[in-house]
């Protein structure tokens, strides 16, 4: 059986980006990057995986696809995406051409505005994701 690490991030570290790590989270204080990963499947018998973004940006999505382009144990990306950009249906027809990128997550619960998600421009940025599948 094909074992698939289906929730796996990469990250160069910055304390500034990762303020929520805190001390007693030390041993994720430091980059994590395809070749150190590449032992750990290894040693685990794993196959390939999904990798998910770690920082909510656009060039966070394009450096994932990258790293996914010269690392053939990537499977998939989860990226991130403005769903309420007003070029968001511009985005997706350019990233419906990328195979390893498999969806989009946005985290909400980091959202100041508590109706974040009644937001008309994020509504219609939920179609357009229906839209272009």
């Amino acid at each position: 059986m094909k074992i698939i690490d289906a929730h796996q991030h990469y990250w160069h570290y910055n304390q500034s980006e990762f303020d929520w790590i805190d001390d007693s989270m030390k041993v994720l204080q430091q980059d994590f990057l395809p070749s150190q990963y590449k032992e750990e499947m290894k040693d685990n018998n794993i196959h390939g995986s999904v990798v998910v973004q770690a920082r909510q940006s656009d060039q966070e999505t394009k450096w994932l696809l990258d790293l996914a382009d010269h690392n053939e144990h990537i499977l998939g990306i989860v990226g991130w995406i403005d769903l309420k950009s007003k070029s968001l249906e511009h985005q997706l027809k350019e990233y419906k051409t990328s195979t390893k990128l498999k969806g989009f997550r946005h985290v909400i619960h980091d959202e100041p505005d508590i109706n974040f998600m009644l937001d008309p421009q994020f509504i219609n940025g939920l179609r357009l994701l229906d839209k272009y599948n």
